[in-house]
């Protein structure tokens, strides 16, 4: 409006800004501060909306709580009596798979053959090592390994049930504490029925 008001106050007399000009730039600003006016209003969408989104996300969150989820895992506990259960998940594509235990020396203890069929599964293992002896109570590690048909690695998980004890909201968003480790929403391979 001002610049309008500046032009209108230094045009030439001898050869004044014409009606139609005058409208056609009217109609220009008054285009201009609507696209403005909308443009703060998406804005305010967008930042509702994203707020909305957040709430959300907590609310699912907090519904985990005393819930057993699946969690990516590098180790296996055998307590010397009971078959240890190993849960693991292939990428699609797997035409080889196989799960490996090491002992804390790194040696390898047993390797499974995975049914490449079932993207998800589970072995038992027995305690027993690949010399089918029987091996000490402890923590082991143990690994996924999958290849698809060219004979190249492709994911594959180890994974462990957790109980999610709480959850915990900071800056950065909610926190997840299970199997006594923070976790974030994307750790999480899976929610099981209880």
């Amino acid at each position: 409006m001002r610049l309008l008001t500046v032009q209108l106050r230094y045009q030439d007399p001898l050869n004044p800004l014409q009606d139609t000009d005058f409208i056609a730039q009217m109609a220009q600003f008054s285009s201009l501060e609507q696209l403005k006016n909308m443009n703060t209003s998406l804005d305010k969408n967008l930042g509702s909306d994203q707020q909305l989104n957040v709430a959300f996300h907590n609310n699912l969150v907090t519904a985990l709580v005393g819930k057993t989820v699946e969690i990516p895992t590098i180790q296996i506990t055998y307590d010397g009596e009971s078959p240890s259960a190993v849960s693991y998940r292939l990428s699609e594509g797997a035409r080889a798979a196989k799960v490996q235990i090491f002992d804390g020396r790194s040696q390898l203890v047993r390797e499974f053959d995975l049914d490449i069929s079932q993207p998800r599964g589970l072995v038992e293992w027995d305690g027993k090592s690949r010399f089918d002896t029987q091996v000490p109570a402890g923590t082991y590690r143990v690994l996924a390994l999958a290849e698809d048909a060219g004979g190249s690695a492709i994911k594959a998980d180890v994974l462990s049930p957790v109980r999610v004890d709480a959850v915990r909201y900071d800056t950065n968003g909610a926190r997840i504490w299970a199997g006594n480790q923070e976790l974030t929403i994307e750790d999480l391979f899976g929610v099981l029925a209880e």
